[in-house]
């Protein structure tokens, strides 16, 4: 028979070996967690692979600016070739315009505040990186080497400019409701990808032939001479050839005659040729542009 003391006193002592046992178990439970977090950082270094980054290319910069006036040309439309070359950039005839266009990106119509000579008077241009550049040029693709051109702006004519978003009039390009009639350009699939020419255009005032052309080269082309960017909405994706002929708009040449030297009076207009030849639509709409706008520009310092 247990007095009520007698069960008090073993009643406690049960109690103390209790937190006793509580105390072992929740000791030996974290020392198991941090056994195993400790651990789990160490597994994992050892079986992570090292994360190993390319070095950026270096974007060069040109090292000797020759800019000359074309004499030569001037009132006349004399060819505009513009190159790069192993160690920089050469230019024949070309307009300032025409070097800020590529510089920058831009289409026809999306720059602003160039003075009347820097569309009617040319220039031949020959820049070059020095020689410890060369080999950094040549990994330069043709995104990095055409904003290179910017430095020839800004150092021989002094030229200063800002971005600005405008919505502009612009010709939207679809597909007609009767499909596209291009015709897909005959690659020989026997030759690589890395060793065809590619495509190409030949342009002249009223006429673009097209060989393996894709549509937005097309347009960027075409845009030229419709002094408007041209929205590509055709969903084509191939490389196509083709020649339109048509009859320039606004008094864009000096001639009645056209390139071939057919009348171009009887000619159609390239919204009709783009329509009846390609199975496309040209339309006119408006649209929100990243415009450069030119704030200052002079001609060019002696060399």
């Amino acid at each position: 028979m247990f007095t009520h003391s007698a069960v008090a006193k073993h009643f406690n002592r049960g109690l103390a070996v209790l937190a006793a046992c509580v105390a072992v178990l929740a000791s030996t439970v974290c020392g198991l967690e941090l056994s195993a977090q400790s651990q789990t950082p160490a597994a994992s270094t050892a079986t992570a692979a090292p994360t190993v980054l390319a070095a950026p290319i270096q974007t060069p910069s040109f090292d000797v600016i020759s800019v000359k006036p074309n004499k030569s040309s001037i009132g006349a439309r004399g060819l505009i070739v513009t190159e790069f070359t192993a160690d920089g950039f050469r230019g024949v005839n070309v307009p300032v315009h025409t070097l800020l266009l590529e510089a920058y990106g831009l289409h026809e119509g999306e720059s602003f505040g160039e003075p009347a000579w820097a569309v009617s008077e040319v220039f031949d241009i020959e820049a070059k990186v020095a020689g410890p550049d060369v080999a950094a040029f040549t990994k330069l693709d043709s995104n990095q080497r055409e904003a290179m051109l910017r430095q020839i702006l800004v150092e021989r004519f002094n030229m200063t400019a800002h971005n600005e978003i405008r919505e502009l009039p612009v010709y939207a390009l679809s597909v007609t409701k009767g499909g596209p009639k291009l015709k897909e350009s005959a690659i020989d699939p026997s030759v690589p990808a890395s060793a065809r020419r590619g495509g190409g255009v030949r342009m002249s005032m009223g006429m673009i032939s097209a060989n393996e052309c894709t549509i937005p080269y097309f347009l960027s082309m075409l845009s030229r001479q419709l002094g408007r960017t041209i929205l590509d909405r055709t969903g084509l994706t191939g490389n196509y050839d083709f020649t339109l002929r048509w009859s320039p708009d606004n008094g864009a040449t000096t001639s009645s005659n056209a390139p071939d030297g057919s009348q171009s009076d009887s000619l159609p207009s390239i919204f009709t040729v783009v329509q009846e030849q390609l199975g496309l639509k040209l339309e006119s709409t408006k649209a929100p542009a990243d415009v450069l706008v030119v704030d200052h520009i002079e001609h060019p310092s002696q060399n």
